[in-house]
């Protein structure tokens, strides 16, 4: 059964076994629509940075919000694999809670679930726990714990001046294959110019920095906080750039074509390779370009894309080959 499903069943066994009530206020962090957890949807506040999964929530009849209003009496959360980033969410929900408020926590193992809970019970102490399904499950009382909202905090990327933090992609270093598309920009690059899934904006901030006549810049990402320290990176280039959160594979808005699209495409989301997701990253930038505009995408090399670029593009030309990843520059779009 697929992981993030375990982790949902074990994070409802509390509840299910009647160890905890659902009051009538409650808050989930990281929350994923599930059926498992239907029933309290009208309960729950859900707060989720990742578009995709936000836009899930919603579809579901789930409160999905940006943000949370605190003094809640119970909150859940869901731990991530950046064991980081999970200190920095169980403190956010701590922090969420009223007065001997609940926070409720659910990791699997292979993620390094059991040994967060012992840190947990060593640093904060524990109300109860269990395991089932290949996942931890523990819930404590609310708590000081600013040294671990901390880790949460956007950090210097090295060999950059720029920030990023725990849980989004590469935060402590530029991508090989970000940083290979940064080397290959072309000198001609101008005008207005899309960075799809800009994650934290080293791609437009080259492009920025580098390039005078481009006017202005939009990123797109799907993961909030990644925006978020997009934004901090290029406060000083003002209104070039624009940020918007979106998933990309759902399309973009209607705005006026591009000159340029640049794109490092995720190829997965959860385990699992996933093409379609650049796939559809194609079908975004061909939708939004002008018709002389100019794609430039690279991805790793075993990934099956030219074929979609060829369907869309009149012109595509393999730019490069290294470091395990291709470049494409797509021009001239057919009208289809």
């Amino acid at each position: 059964m697929d992981k993030i499903d375990d982790q949902l069943r074990a994070l409802a066994l509390p509840f299910d076994k009647g160890f905890l009530d659902m009051p009538a206020r409650a808050f989930w962090l990281r929350a994923e629509a599930s059926p498992h957890f239907t029933a309290w949807s009208g309960q729950l506040e859900c707060q989720q940075g990742f578009r995709p999964a936000f836009d899930r929530l919603q579809a579901a009849g789930f409160k999905a919000v940006e943000r949370l209003a605190g003094g809640y009496p119970l909150g859940l959360c869901l731990l991530s694999k950046h064991k980081s980033e999970s200190r920095a969410l169980i403190a956010q929900g701590l922090d969420q809670l009223a007065p001997g408020g609940v926070l409720v926590c659910c990791g699997a193992n292979a993620s390094g679930a059991a040994s967060l809970e012992k840190e947990a019970a060593k640093r904060f102490g524990l109300l109860g726990s269990l395991s089932k399904h290949q996942c931890r499950v523990f819930w404590l009382e609310k708590a000081e714990a600013a040294d671990w909202l901390a880790e949460g905090a956007p950090r210097p990327v090295a060999d950059t001046a720029l920030v990023a933090r725990a849980g989004c992609f590469s935060p402590d270093h530029v991508d090989r294959g970000s940083r290979l598309l940064a080397a290959h920009l072309p000198a001609g690059l101008s005008g207005r110019v899309a960075d799809l899934g800009a994650g934290w904006g080293y791609l437009s901030a080259e492009i920025l920095s580098r390039f005078d006549a481009v006017t202005a810049v939009d990123l797109y990402e799907a993961e909030s906080m990644a925006l978020d320290d997009a934004r901090t990176n290029l406060a000083a280039f003002g209104e070039r750039a624009s940020y918007h959160w979106i998933d990309v594979c759902a399309g973009l808005p209607e705005v006026a074509p591009y000159d340029w699209i640049v794109s490092n495409p995720p190829f997965h989301e959860g385990a699992k390779a996933d093409p379609a997701i650049g796939q559809a990253f194609i079908t975004a930038a061909w939708k939004a370009i002008r018709r002389r505009g100019k794609f430039l995408l690279v991805a790793n090399q075993h990934l099956p894309y030219e074929a979609e670029l060829r369907r869309r593009f009149r012109e595509v030309e393999l730019v490069t080959v290294a470091d395990g990843f291709k470049i494409y520059l797509s021009t001239n779009r057919h009208d289809r």
